[in-house]
Order: structure tokens, then C-alpha cells, then sequence
């Protein structure tokens, strides 16, 4: 867990008016962010930072790209998970440290080493580098749109399904598995499940990051309820937290079955629902065919992976898999 730990994390009201402290060594930071980002807190970087700021609104990634921004000592990802994601993929290109200041609480990418990117619409990870520092301004996310909260709160239940799909892949299929990186993705959370405050989501988010990162992949936190998340970027661009927990109750029905299930599937959709998650395929505007296909999907993403799937383990068909849909009033 060294390389967790040697990531700085400050949490805080206010926190951005650290930032002149934190690049105090950098004379050139280059911010990746976008439009709205830098017309509501451009101006105010600018007068706290003495360095000589570069900005990048909404760049289109090519690799080599930022070989254009010339003496640029560091770069910064301000914004959601578009300009964190812009910002590991820039600093890996050059070689460079990064920082992570994110405006909303939606997923756990923001303290972790891996990029998402999209390509004929469709999602895969790139492997970069963590963060030198996470500066999570809790007065800043506090005024993200509600349902980025919520794309956070479904990132983090998703553990549910994911860390016993984790155990159960251990046991039966051999996959390698960490008990303190375990310990710490469920400590993280059963915190959201029992707290719902913001402070306790964001450093979740963070913990989960980093856990992924310390053990040098994203297993501990990403089953097959993300396998299936993955299909259905295929055809929708829901946000990305809402996506993974609404296929977490299908994987926990399994779990279930197998055994290996913490909590159970309608628990997890009674939480959910309170969260006004989508919950149901009417939501998603989806079939129950559009589903299952997506659920196919998922298992050949799995394989591919080599990670041992719980619908694998329960040789669960599509008669199967359409009860649970049905019991589970999806």
C-alpha cells in the first residue's frame, strides 16, 4: 500500500485556496477544465496562484497533444471526470506529475490511475499514473448537480457486488486477492451506506481510487456489474456511477445464490431507490432483450479480462437471468 499512501489528499471547505501552496514549486501548471468550470473559478486560480497558469478548455485528446504547451512543469485536472481523465492521459504523455481537483463526487477515478476513454462508442480504461495530490474542495462539490452525487453514491454500492464477486473469484478461480486492499474498498463502503454526508462520499471516492491503483488494477472495485455498464456504453451515455449500480442488484441476486453476498439485492435496491436512482429498464429507456444483450456482452468482457464472472459460476442462463430480472422488478 506504499504507493496509496504517498498521495497526498486534502478535504476541506474552501480547499482551493490551498492551490498557490500546492504548485509552490511549479512555475508553469498547466489545468486541463472546461467551459463552465473556467468561467465561474478561472479568474479566482489566477489571483491565488503566482505561478504562470496555462488552461486547456475541453480538449480533444490526440496523444502528443500536449508537447504543444512548452515548459509546463505540472498538470491539473479541474473539473468532472472528462478533465481528471484529460489530465492523467496529458501528464502520462509527458512525463509529468499531476493533480486532481474535482468538482463533483461521481466516481472513484478521481484519486486513481486509470483514464477512461471512449472510442466508437465505446468505454475502456488506459493505465496512467496517480495523482500527485487530490484537492477536493467540499464547498466547490457541494454545488455539482445532485445527480452527480448520485453517480457517486452508485460508483461506491457497486462494491457490493464487485468485492464479493472479488472473494468468490478467489476461492473458486484463483484470481489474487489483497484482504488489506479489501478492507479498505469496504470500509469505504459500508461508510456511504451508513453516512450520507458529502465529506464521507468524497473521501470514499478517494479511498477507492487509491485501493484500486495500490493494487495494480481495477478488480477490487469493477465485477461484472461493470462488465455490464461497459456493454450498455454501447448504446446509451448515462452517467457512468448510475450505470454500475443499476446491474449491481443482478450481480448481488447471484452472490446470492452463490453464497457470497454481503448484502442483498433488494436491499440495495430499496437504498437506490431512496437516492432516486434508476432503478428499473423503463428509466434507462430499455427492453428486457436490450438488457440481456448487454449482459452477454458483459460475460465476453469478463472472459477477455480473465476475471471469473458470478453469472459463470452459477452456469445462470437467460431463464435465469430473466427471473432475476423479473423478482427484481427491474
Amino acid at each position: 500500500m506504499s504507493e496509496k499512501d504517498s498521495i497526498r489528499v486534502i478535504i476541506a471547505d474552501d480547499a482551493i485556496n490551498q492551490l498557490d501552496s500546492v504548485l509552490t514549486d511549479y512555475k508553469r501548471p498547466l489545468i486541463i477544465s472546461d467551459v463552465m468550470i473556467f468561467d465561474k473559478y478561472g479568474a479566482h486560480v489566477e489571483n491565488l496562484v503566482k505561478a504562470d497558469v496555462i488552461w486547456s478548455i475541453s480538449p480533444d485528446y490526440k496523444k502528443g497533444l500536449v508537447a504543444r504547451f512548452s515548459g509546463v512543469d505540472i498538470i491539473l485536472g479541474f473539473g468532472g471526470g472528462k478533465s481528471i481523465d484529460l489530465a492523467k492521459l496529458f501528464a502520462s504523455d509527458a512525463g509529468l506529475e499531476w493533480v486532481s481537483v474535482p468538482t463533483a463526487a461521481s466516481h472513484d477515478g478521481i484519486a486513481s490511475d486509470v483514464a477512461s476513454v471512449m472510442h466508437n462508442s465505446y468505454r475502456y480504461s488506459v493505465k496512467c499514473k496517480q495523482p500527485k495530490l487530490v484537492l477536493a474542495d467540499l464547498t466547490i462539490i457541494s454545488t455539482a448537480p445532485k445527480i452527480l452525487t448520485r453517480s457517486g453514491i452508485g460508483d461506491i454500492i457497486s462494491k457490493t457486488s464487485s468485492l464479493a464477486e472479488w472473494r468468490l473469484a478467489s476461492e473458486c478461480a484463483g484470481e489474487p486477492l489483497d484482504e488489506k486492499i479489501y478492507g479498505t474498498v469496504d470500509h469505504s463502503l459500508e461508510a456511504v451506506l451508513r453516512d450520507g454526508g458529502l465529506g464521507t462520499l468524497v473521501r470514499s471516492v478517494i479511498e477507492t481510487g487509491m485501493a484500486m491503483t495500490a493494487f495494480g488494477s481495477s478488480r477490487p472495485c469493477s465485477g461484472t456489474e461493470h462488465a455490464i455498464s461497459h456493454a450498455m456504453d454501447r448504446r446509451m451515455q448515462s452517467l457512468h456511477g448510475l450505470q454500475v449500480a443499476f446491474a449491481t442488484p443482478l450481480s448481488l441476486y447471484f452472490l446470492e445464490e452463490a453464497g457470497y453476498a454481503k448484502h442483498s439485492s433488494r436491499g440495495i435496491v430499496e437504498f437506490m431507490r431512496r437516492k432516486m436512482m434508476p432503478t428499473t429498464l423503463r428509466e434507462l429507456d430499455m427492453s428486457r432483450d436490450l438488457f440481456l444483450d448487454d449482459i452477454h456482452h458483459a460475460l465476453k468482457i469478463m472472459e477477455k479480462r480473465n476475471r471469473y464472472s458470478v453469472l459463470k459460476h452459477c452456469k445462470a442462463t437467460d431463464t435465469d437471468i430473466l427471473n432475476a430480472i423479473s423478482e427484481l422488478n427491474y
